[in-house]
C-alpha cells in the first residue's frame, strides 16, 4: 500500500514535467496560469521555469519575459518578497530591451504593489505612477483600470478610505466594459474592504458577495479565500463571532490547499481572534501555535535593503549597462585611498561649518519665533480690549437710544401739554412715562450684565428658574410694545418646567428675540413663546409670523462684524454671546413672507 501511494505521488510531480516537454510554449504557459489560478503554486512554479528554460534557449525575449513576470508573481503569492522582486526587475530589463511598453506598464505595475505589501509607500506610488503613465500613452482601459485598483489600494493601505474609494468607484463607472472579470472581483473585494474599515458593513457586504461569486465562477482559489476571510473579517467587526467563524473556518480549508503562507498566516490569527471572543481558548491556543510555526517561513522586511539595491541596480542599468571598477596594482590602490581620505577630511570640515551655520541659524529662528508669538498675544490682547470697547458703545446706542428718546419725548409732552390734557390723558402719560424709565433702567442692567460679563474670571449665577413665570415677565415686558403694533404676543409652556441658570442672562436673549421678532412682523401679527422639555433639554422657541429673512443675511445673522446700524440686529449677537455663556446653542430658519423661528436650547441643570 506504501508503494503505491509512493508510486501515485512520483507520477503526480514527474508526469506534469514530461507532459510539458511536449507541449508548446504558449500552451505551457496556459497551464502555468491554470496552476496559479487554482492556487497550485509549486506546480505552477515549476512549469514557469521549465518555460523560461525553453524560452532562453530559444532566444525568445518575450517568453522570456513572461516566465520570469509569472515566477515573480507565484513568488508574491507565497509571501517571498525578495525574489518575487528579483525577479519581476529582471523581467523589467528584458522587456525594457524589445521596446515592449505595454508589458514594461504592468511589470511596473507588480512591482508597486509588491512595494505598497512591504510599506514602502513612496516608492510603491512612484512604480504605480509610471506603470500608469505607459498604460495611459498605449491607451489600454483595461490594464488603466487595473493600474487605478492599485492605486486605490495603496491609498487604502494609507488609511485614505475616502480617497482610496473614489478610485474603486471610478473604475466601476468609467471602465466598466473594459475589465475583466478577475478584475471586476478585485475591485468589489477592495470596496468591500474600504467599507468595512469606514463601518459601512452591509454595504461592503453587498460587494463581497458578488466578488465571491466571480471568483468561484472562474475557479480562483487564492481570490475565494480572500473574500471569505475578507468577509469572516467583517463579521467580526459586527460582533456576529459565529457567523465569522463559519467564514474563516472556510478560509483556513482553501488556504490549507494553495500553500500561500502569507494567507495562512492570517487564517490563523483571524481564527485565533475570533475563538477568543467566542470563549474557545483551547481552539485560539492551537491557532496560534500554527501563526507562530508559519512565521519563520514569512517574509523578513529586513530585507527591505536588498529590495531598493535591487531598484538601484535596475535605474543604473537603465542608464549605463556596465559599470566596472578595477584596480590594476598597488599603486592605483595608494592612490585611490588617499584620495578618500582627503575627501573625507574635506567632507567632514564641510559638515562641521554646516552645523556652526544650522545652530546659529536656528537660534536666529527661535528667538525671532519668541518675539512674534510675544508680539502676537499683545496684538490679540489689545484687539480683544479694542473689540470690546466697540461692542460696549453698540450696545450702548443700541439699547440706550431707545429708552431715553421715549422717556424724553414722554417729558417734553407733560411739560408743554400737560394743563390741556383731561385726567384720562395725564394718567396714561404718566404711566407711559414710568414704563420708559422701566425700560431705560433695564437696558442699563443689561449692559451692566454684559461689561461684567466681559472680565476675566467671569462665571454666571446659578439660580432656580421657572419657565413659565419666565414667559410671563417677559410677555409683561413687550406687552406695550406688541399692543402698539396690534401683534398678539402667545405663550405655551410644556407642563411646569424649572432649571438651575443665570435668569439675568436669559431674560436678556429672550427679551431681544421677542423685541426683534415684534419689531419685524406686521400688524395683526402673532408672536409665539414657547418652551419645551425633551429629556434633559430645554427649548425655547420665539416664532412670529414676519416677512421672514434673506438667505444671504441669514447666515452671517449672529456675527458682530456684521453691525451696521441699529436696524441690523445687535440684540441678536448679544443673545448668542449671552447662550454660549450658559453653555447652550442657538438657531434659526426662515421662510420669506412665512416668518421666522428662533431656537434657544440648554442642558437642563437640576443643581445649583
Amino acid at each position: 500500500m506504501r508503494v503505491v501511494f509512493i508510486c501515485i505521488i512520483i507520477l503526480d510531480v514527474l508526469l506534469p514535467a514530461a507532459r510539458a516537454q511536449t507541449i508548446k510554449p504558449d500552451s505551457l504557459l496556459s497551464l502555468a496560469y491554470e496552476y496559479r489560478t487554482k492556487g497550485n503554486f509549486d506546480k505552477s512554479l515549476a512549469v514557469f521555469y521549465q518555460c523560461l528554460s525553453i524560452a532562453q534557449k530559444n532566444k525568445d525575449s518575450l517568453g522570456t519575459g513572461n516566465a520570469l513576470i509569472g515566477i515573480g508573481i507565484i513568488y508574491d503569492k507565497k509571501g517571498k518578497y525578495e525574489e518575487g522582486l528579483e525577479y519581476y526587475f529582471k523581467a523589467l530589463k528584458v522587456y525594457g530591451n524589445i521596446g515592449n511598453q505595454v508589458k514594461v506598464g504592468g511589470t511596473l505595475k507588480n512591482i508597486g504593489n509588491t512595494y505598497r505589501v512591504l510599506q514602502r509607500y513612496t516608492n510603491a506610488s512612484n512604480f504605480l505612477q509610471q506603470a500608469l503613465a505607459v498604460q495611459q500613452k498605449e491607451k489600454d482601459s483595461t490594464r488603466i483600470a487595473n493600474i487605478l485598483n492599485d492605486i486605490g489600494s495603496l491609498y487604502y493601505a494609507q488609511d485614505s478610505s475616502a480617497k482610496a474609494l473614489s478610485y474603486f468607484k471610478r473604475i466601476i463607472t468609467e471602465f466598466n466594459s473594459h475589465i475583466t472579470e478577475e478584475i471586476r472581483a478585485n475591485v468589489f473585494n477592495n470596496i468591500g474592504l474600504t467599507y468595512v474599515k469606514m463601518n459601512r458593513y452591509e454595504q461592503a457586504l453587498s460587494y463581497y458577495q458578488p466578488a465571491l461569486a466571480i471568483m468561484q465562477k472562474r475557479n480562483d482559489e487564492y481570490g475565494i479565500a480572500l473574500v471569505l476571510g475578507n468577509t469572516g473579517n467583517l463579521y467580526f467587526n459586527m460582533n456576529n463571532f459565529s457567523k465569522a467563524l463559519e467564514y474563516h473556518l472556510q478560509n483556513l480549508a482553501i488556504v490549507q490547499q494553495i500553500n500561500s503562507n502569507e494567507l495562512l498566516q492570517q487564517s490563523y490569527n483571524n481564527l485565533k481572534k475570533t475563538y477568543v471572543a467566542l470563549g474557545n481558548y483551547k481552539k485560539a491556543y492551537e491557532c496560534q501555535q500554527g501563526e507562530i510555526a508559519i512565521k519563520d517561513t514569512v517574509y523578513k522586511k529586513q530585507s527591505i535593503l536588498n529590495y531598493e539595491e535591487m531598484q538601484a541596480k535596475y535605474q543604473a542599468e537603465k542608464s549605463q549597462q556596465e559599470i566596472q571598477l578595477l584596480q590594476r596594482d598597488n599603486q592605483i590602490a595608494t592612490i585611490e585611498l588617499t584620495n578618500q581620505r582627503r575627501t573625507q577630511y574635506l567632507l567632514l570640515t564641510g559638515i562641521v561649518l554646516a552645523l556652526i551655520l544650522a545652530v546659529s541659524l536656528y537660534s536666529g529662528y527661535i528667538n525671532k519665533k519668541r518675539s512674534n508669538r510675544e508680539l502676537n498675544q499683545l496684538n490679540n490682547k489689545l484687539a480683544e480690549a479694542n473689540n470690546s470697547k466697540v461692542k460696549l458703545l453698540s450696545i450702548i446706542t443700541h439699547d440706550l437710544r431707545s429708552p431715553v428718546s421715549s422717556l424724553f419725548n414722554f417729558l417734553q409732552l407733560q411739560k408743554i401739554n400737560y394743563g390741556r390734557l383731561d385726567k384720562e390723558k395725564k394718567e396714561e402719560v404718566d404711566r407711559k412715562i414710568s414704563q420708559s424709565a422701566e425700560n431705560l433702567l433695564d437696558a442699563m442692567e443689561d449692559i451692566l450684565i454684559w461689561s461684567k460679563s466681559q472680565m476675566d474670571h467671569f462665571t454666571p449665577l446659578r439660580e432656580l428658574c421657572e419657565v413659565e413665570e419666565l414667559l410671563d415677565e417677559i410677555i409683561h415686558l413687550n406687552e406695550q410694545f406688541a399692543a402698539n403694533k396690534n401683534i398678539l404676543l402667545k405663550k405655551e409652556v410644556n407642563g411646569p418646567i424649572s432649571f438651575y441658570t443665570d435668569p439675568n442672562f436669559i431674560k436678556i436673549i429672550l427679551r431681544n428675540l421677542v423685541s426683534n421678532a415684534i419689531k419685524f412682523t406686521q400688524p395683526e401679527g402673532m408672536v409665539t413663546l414657547t418652551a419645551v422639555q425633551r429629556n434633559q433639554v430645554i427649548d425655547f422657541s420665539i416664532k412670529d409670523t414676519g416677512q421672514g429673512i434673506e438667505p444671504a443675511d441669514l447666515k452671517n445673522i449672529f456675527e458682530w462684524n456684521s453691525i451696521r446700524s441699529d436696524s441690523s440686529g445687535l440684540g441678536l449677537k448679544l443673545a448668542r454671546e449671552f447662550t454660549e455663556k450658559l453653555g447652550g446653542t442657538i438657531s434659526v430658519t426662515s421662510q420669506k413672507e412665512q416668518g421666522t423661528e428662533f431656537l434657544v436650547s440648554f442642558l437642563r441643570q437640576l443643581t445649583e
